[in-house]
């Protein structure tokens, strides 16, 4: 999406850069929170 909206000019380059970087940071956070629960749900799985 931020791409066409580059290409119709509606954002710069950088724009598109930086929006694209914080929807990695994100992203990444967010798949950091998933691998933490995973490894508290396996902990706790184990314990049965």
């Amino acid at each position: 999406q931020f791409r066409a909206m580059e290409k119709e000019k509606t954002i710069t380059e950088d724009d598109l850069k930086r929006a694209q970087d914080e929807a990695q940071k994100l992203t990444d956070k967010y798949i950091s929170e998933v691998d933490k629960m995973l490894a508290e749900k396996e902990v706790e799985i184990m314990q049965v």
